[in-house]
């Protein structure tokens, strides 16, 4: 049977990537820093996926285990044996990843010859790149060669809205997902074969990046810090506002025309998947939290991720992208005390003034044209809804 170890037990890694390997005949390791999510995939050793539709599904994954991420025996083998490596650690943890597996590569190395395939499955542009890069760092001559000839890197594209929904569960672990999902891989850059049931081998997988990036994750980045500044608690409930929607599918459209223009895709195609991300959202039965969906807002505002790339894009061909900025300033608004980086972000404003902490965490230039627009709609918004 073909083995995959995954690095992150989660509800992603669980809920979608544990998901689809199961599903495509893989015997699935995970691997976590939780000892006790550890110990409970090791005493259930199998767990139901739940969709959430009208019809609620359930679908059981089963013959699982998991290894502690300190647990070097037993990781060591189970990295020998691997056929595919994943994660979903967030594209913060990749470097540290890449950090243990050089080790466990090298043991690899000395004792099998097969081909294996290493794939990052975050929300980040090229994250299998900053994993390959941060193993390949610190490697000899004779490693990077080994490296180079049995290790394929492909990046990957993933979607699936995995929430922290309040659901009945037979099991502790069971995981609740979305029906839709969306898996995309680099064909050129796999080693050997690689079936994954429901992913889709793509040439070129930056335009599929960036259309995630920008109409999927920005647009749910925008509508939770809205949605969080008129005082709703989900997502679904925020989408229903006409305001918020009305920004929302602006913004997807301004970033739609600069997507079409930088890679020669059909407008149409663009606005169709932007509207299949509205009618996501809507799906009430996911209960997804704005203040999970707008957590952790200085890597979502940082320079290349799911608002400031666009931002960029556009001004770049000559448009003004007046309805990403609003999510922008939205952001720099998202003050929930119970988020360790929205409140470094209001330390800063209020330390340092709101154009050094724009420009901090965005990587924009203080006196940029694009930076006195976020200011703008920031005090815009700030006026209109933060009257004390």
């Amino acid at each position: 049977m073909l083995k995959a170890v995954h690095f992150g037990a989660g509800n992603i890694g669980r809920g979608f990537i544990g998901y689809l390997l199961y599903k495509s005949g893989y015997e699935i390791t995970f691997v976590d820093i939780s000892k006790e999510l550890v110990e409970s995939i090791n005493n259930y050793k199998r767990y139901n996926v739940i969709i959430l539709k009208d019809n609620v599904e359930k679908e059981e994954v089963k013959n699982i285990k998991a290894i502690h991420i300190e647990d070097e025996e037993n990781l060591s083998k189970a990295i020998v044996d691997a056929d595919i490596i994943t994660t979903s650690v967030g594209a913060n943890n990749l470097k540290s990843i890449g950090e243990k597996l050089r080790n466990y590569l090298k043991i690899r190395k000395a004792n099998i010859d097969k081909p294996l395939n290493i794939m990052a499955c975050e929300n980040a542009l090229f994250a299998t790149n900053i994993l390959k890069n941060s193993i390949l760092e610190k490697g000899d001559k004779d490693f990077i060669e080994y490296v180079n000839q049995k290790i394929g890197f492909p990046n990957t594209a993933v979607d699936r809205i995995v929430p922290n929904v309040d659901i009945k569960k037979e099991l502790p672990i069971d995981v609740a997902v979305e029906d839709f999902y969306e898996w995309d891989i680099e064909k050129k850059a796999i080693i050997g074969d690689l079936n994954i049931k429901g992913a889709e081998l793509v040439d070129d997988l930056e335009p599929y990046i960036e259309r995630k990036l920008f109409l999927l994750n920005g647009a749910h980045a925008t509508t939770a810090y809205l949605g969080y500044l008129k005082g709703y608690k989900y997502i679904h409930e925020a989408i229903q506002d006409d305001f918020i929607r009305n920004i929302v599918s602006k913004m997807q459209e301004e970033a739609s025309i600069a997507l079409s223009k930088k890679h020669n895709i059909k407008i149409d195609n663009l606005r169709e998947y932007s509207n299949k991300v509205i009618k996501r959202f809507k799906n009430s039965y996911l209960k997804d939290e704005v203040v999970r969906v707008g957590r952790e807002p200085t890597r979502k505002l940082s320079g290349n991720d799911r608002l400031i790339m666009p931002a960029k894009l556009c001004y770049e061909i000559g448009i003004t992208p007046e309805f990403i900025l609003y999510g922008i300033a939205a952001g720099f608004l998202f003050d929930y005390k119970e988020d360790p980086k929205a409140c470094e972000i209001q330390d800063d404003i209020k330390n340092f003034g709101l154009e050094k902490t724009i420009s901090k965490i965005t990587g924009l230039e203080e006196n940029s044209d694009l930076l006195h627009e976020i200011v703008k709609k920031y005090k815009e918004l700030k006026e209109t809804f933060r009257k004390r």
